[in-house]
This record gives C-alpha cells, sequence and structure tokens, in this order.
C-alpha cells in the first residue's frame, strides 16, 4: 500500500493559515504516519515555513520516521544534512533524490519505483483508496486524503 504524506501538514485540502505551523504537523502525522514540511533559515536558525518562517524547528520532532524535510533554501539543506534529518531540495527538477535515498517526483511525473519513489499530487488525482492503489510509488505526497 502506497504511503500518504501530508503536504505541509494538509489532510483536507490545502489550509494556507495551518500549514507548516507545529500542531497541525504533529496532528497530520499522528493521524497518517508521514508528513512533508518546508523548512527554511530564518536569522541563521531553521523555521518551518514556505513562503515566510513560521515557527522555530523542533528538532525532535523532524528526526521522527517518515518527516519529509523540504529545504526552501540552500542554507537550511546544509543545517538539515548536518543534523542528519531526512531532506531534499528542488526547483522545477524531474526527480530528485532524497538524503535518505528516495526519489521525490516533481508533479504530474510518476517514476515507476514501488520501494523508492515518491509521487506528488497538488490536483487531486489519486485521491481516493482505489486510486491509491493504482499507483506504484512508495509515497504520495498530497494536500488531500480521503
Amino acid at each position: 500500500m502506497t504511503q500518504f504524506i501530508a503536504h505541509r501538514g494538509n489532510l483536507n485540502g490545502p489550509e494556507p493559515t495551518f500549514e507548516n505551523k507545529i500542531e497541525y504537523l504533529s496532528h497530520a502525522y499522528d493521524t497518517c504516519g508521514a508528513i512533508e514540511c518546508d523548512i527554511q533559515i530564518h536569522n541563521g536558525q531553521l523555521y518551518f515555513g514556505h513562503k515566510d518562517p513560521r515557527e522555530k524547528v523542533v528538532v525532535d520532532l523532524i528526526m521522527q520516521d517518515n518527516w519529509f524535510c523540504h529545504a526552501k533554501d540552500l542554507e537550511s539543506l546544509s543545517k538539515l544534512l548536518d543534523l542528519n534529518a531526512h531532506c531534499f531540495w528542488h526547483q522545477k527538477d524531474t526527480v530528485t533524490l532524497t538524503s535518505r535515498g528516495y526519489i521525490w517526483c516533481y508533479p504530474h511525473i510518476h517514476h515507476p519505483d514501488s520501494k523508492r519513489a515518491v509521487w506528488t499530487d497538488f490536483d487531486d488525482e489519486f485521491v481516493t483508496v482505489d486510486s491509491m492503489n493504482q499507483i506504484d510509488a512508495w509515497g504520495l505526497c498530497s494536500d488531500t486524503r480521503k
């Protein structure tokens, strides 16, 4: 079965007010067991946040299994690698490798590797249980889980 990964902590569609906030991320992790969070540098410290820093990163939180830390800048990537956190950085690459060897795919790219590929779905193409069962990938990162 493909692992659902809550994009920025979302489970029921995008919620920009709550995304990348610790309580929201923790609830999603407790619900589905996998998170993609955005991390950036602000004043020399790691912060959760896609465009703007939201809350300071709690290292113990991101070190749990199945936390995928999306570094939003190269300085945060370096700090995450120093922590040995599971992380990646990309722009519009077709795929990028995470620090633990997962193949993180750009939206609409479906690399068929059931052991390592993570597909991204922000158009709700794969939100049902039946469609999730048709995915030939380790994980699916999306805003919506049904």
